[in-house]
């Protein structure tokens, strides 16, 4: 008997195990009928069996073992079980688990009666691995992309009472009918809105660019210089005992979005301040059609495993030394390379213990006409996209 006579033949035993099976996941499967819980078993023995009597070559046969499907019934089951899965609380380790137990199960019953002299449990184990890997892609993907809506939703909801604790804040440093210690209170309250409202738009940029939109920006005409000056007179105040030189060098005018290039300036100078030693020293100088600007600190370097992923979202990086940015959501520098990207420009890091640290900004004078469409079509997006809240169960 082939085996996908056998399959054919132990059809009800083979669907009835996989929901003895899923019925021991708990507490997803409490109170869940044995419809329910059967899901999509029989739709995927029928693709399986179809899959398994259908020709194969081996060129073919090579693609599949290596994730290369392209559609059938086996990806289009696949996807359609994680989607329904993901919707009743499933996790992905379950979804896993529910997979090699139909494996186990079919494998066990067969090799009691026949064992395998044609290599059909191959194909059947082929066959799984194909849903499976089509199951847990889609599975991670619509997690995925529920994390960032959640993040953009987040992020948007906060900013109108962050808005008003800093403005109340604001108000109360001002007042003249407060004592010192009523004011020093207030300021408080207002950096740490101010600083809470700063992570927020990190994650109105994280989620903006996640969702497969860019940055936008708003070229005008902009002298870095003006720039550079306005960041490090205000991280001055933050940081009173700092070591801050600046030095500019020829034209440093060109078409940037000036409020942009002002959080990335200041996101790479406080992190200089942070965890460096001074002198903290920022040069900006033309170069032909583009401005390079540099930010470099002494003390201790960053560890070469750690430069590999230092623009990456979400990781704090630590030091040579193991020190690590205790503070933020480990967004700066990723927002900074989106930001420069969405210029046209590049960032780049050297740290060595002799040299230091050294961020590196090289910027087009005008915005290629890619990234000004690529722009367009972001505000077009943000504009007409609307976040749809998940009902409540």
């Amino acid at each position: 008997m082939r085996l996908t006579d056998f399959i054919a033949h132990h059809h009800k035993k083979i669907i009835n195990e996989w929901v003895e099976f899923a019925r021991t996941l708990r507490p997803w499967s409490e109170g869940m009928s044995d419809k329910d819980l059967r899901d999509h078993a029989e739709e995927l023995l029928t693709a399986i069996v179809s899959d398994m009597g259908s020709s194969q070559s081996r060129s073919q046969q090579s693609e599949k073992s290596k994730g290369r499907t392209v559609g059938g019934s086996l990806t289009a089951i696949g996807r359609k079980h994680a989607c329904e899965r993901l919707e009743t609380g499933f996790k992905l380790d379950q979804l896993v688990s529910e997979y090699r137990a139909l494996r186990a199960s079919i494998v066990r019953l067969w090799a009691e009666a026949h064992g395998d002299k044609q290599g059909e449990l191959t194909r059947f184990n082929e066959a799984i691995d194909e849903t499976l890997a089509e199951a847990a892609v889609r599975y991670s993907d619509i997690m995925n992309h529920t994390r960032e809506q959640f993040l953009a939703i987040l992020g948007h909801d906060l900013r109108n009472p962050l808005s008003a604790i800093v403005m109340g804040a604001t108000l109360m440093t001002k007042s003249e009918s407060i004592d010192d210690k009523q004011a020093r209170a207030a300021t408080r309250i207002l950096n740490s809105a101010t600083r809470m409202t700063r992570m927020v738009s990190y994650l109105l940029d994280l989620a903006r660019t996640r969702l497969g939109s860019s940055i936008p920006i708003a070229p005008t005409r902009v002298d870095l210089t003006t720039v550079c000056e306005q960041v490090i007179a205000e991280l001055e105040v933050v940081y009173p005992d700092s070591q801050l030189r600046f030095e500019s060098k020829g034209d440093l005018s060109g078409e940037w979005d000036g409020d942009r290039l002002t959080q990335v300036i200041s996101n790479l100078v406080a992190n200089a301040l942070q965890h460096g030693q001074p002198p903290v020293t920022v040069v900006a100088k033309e170069h032909g059609d583009q401005v390079v600007l540099q930010v470099h600190n002494q003390g201790p370097h960053i560890a070469a495993t750690a430069l590999k992923h230092i623009f990456e979202p979400l990781v704090r990086q630590p030091h040579q030394t193991g020190d690590r940015n205790t503070s933020g959501l480990g967004l700066g520098l990723y927002i900074a390379r989106e930001v420069i990207a969405a210029h046209g420009g590049t960032i780049e890091v050297t740290s060595t213990e002799k040299a230091g640290t050294t961020f590196t900004v090289q910027l087009p004078r005008h915005v290629p006409d890619q990234a000004h469409k690529a722009t367009e079509l972001a505000a077009v997006a943000a504009a007409h996209v609307k976040l749809v809240r998940p009902a409540a169960r």
